[in-house]
């Protein structure tokens, strides 16, 4: 089939086309008109295509979570945007550049920063900070290579292609399935939110391959794998700029908000490395964490230029 390049003019018409269509008092002549205007010239219809495939996958633009400043939030609607033409062609200009980019080989993020990956295969990828994938591509496979990080897969199904990601000594093969893999080092977690996948462990003295059902994680590192089906809420906050802690040692929570941010929170008191604490708090924002923590628990905070130090507060460890 014979494919137009549409001109500018075109996309302009696209973009008022698509927003009429979104608005709440869209009538059945709005509709009848857009027909009218598909039919009307070829090119129309390349360019509402390129439009709405731009729309739809503006997710992908990268935000930033140091500051708590997240340029997209999955859960806006798009009849609740009022857009004009220009304004939106300037949106959508970025958006197709960010489509062209999608062919290449190499994504990943710095400290601080997720992004969204659209594959022309019509898989989506959401990469949290300080992660990194590889992407190849043939007639046969659909693999990505995991080096390190964490990322979400909504796997799009192909009847020809089978869809793995590599981490460490660990292939998960799925399709139609939805699912999360983090990789530090040799220690590799799968998280199955939907469908069904396949993980093949090379390093595993027992079994080689597991299947996963929804709800289920498995856990390696090394030669030990574990499966099992956690609570949900505190592993899928990333996803939304979060972090729940559900009675974490302190330890661990902090290890878990230095993955966000630069200016890192160092523990300079063993005795308050293992207190407790839950709750949920914005990832890259290590000062407000901080101060949180100084509330909740006997910990002082001393804030420097690129770390804050955590440690006990004596007054409130004598009398609490």
């Amino acid at each position: 089939m014979r494919r137009f390049s549409p001109g500018d003019t075109a996309l302009e018409e696209a973009a008022n086309w698509l927003a009429r269509l979104c608005a709440d008092d869209r009538t059945r002549d709005d509709e009848s008109a857009f027909r009218a205007w598909l039919i009307a010239d070829p090119r129309n219809a390349t360019a509402f295509d390129a439009v709405n495939t731009a729309w739809e996958t503006i997710g992908a633009l990268p935000r930033d979570l140091r500051g708590g400043n997240v340029r997209y939030e999955a859960g806006v609607h798009r009849r609740a945007i009022v857009v004009g033409s220009l304004g939106f062609l300037a949106a959508l200009s970025g958006s197709l550049a960010f489509l062209n980019r999608a062919d290449a080989e190499v994504y990943q993020t710095d400290v601080g920063k997720q992004k969204h990956v659209a594959l022309h295969d019509g898989t989506n990828i959401l990469l949290d900070t300080d992660t990194r994938i590889r992407v190849t591509f043939t007639d046969q496979v659909r693999a990505i290579k995991l080096d390190y990080g964490r990322a979400n897969f909504s796997v799009a199904p192909d009847a020809k292609r089978a869809f793995s990601v590599k981490a460490a000594d660990n292939l998960v093969i799925g399709d139609r399935s939805v699912f999360d893999v983090r990789c530090d080092g040799d220690g590799v977690s799968v998280l199955l939110l939907r469908g069904q996948v396949a993980v093949e462990s090379s390093d595993t003295k027992t079994e080689k391959v597991r299947v996963l059902d929804g709800g289920e994680r498995l856990t390696t590192s090394g030669a030990t794998a574990k499966i099992d089906r956690p609570n949900l809420v505190s592993l899928i906050a990333w996803q939304t700029g979060q972090a729940v802690f559900d009675n974490c040692t302190l330890r661990l929570a902090v290890r878990e908000m230095n993955r966000y941010s630069t200016t890192k929170l160092e523990i300079d008191d063993a005795r308050i490395a293992n207190m407790k604490l839950s709750g949920v708090y914005r990832v890259g924002d290590n000062t407000g964490f901080a101060r949180a923590l100084s509330h909740l628990l006997p910990i002082e905070v001393t804030i420097g230029e690129d770390r804050i130090g955590l440690t006990a507060d004596e007054g409130r460890l004598i009398t609490g």
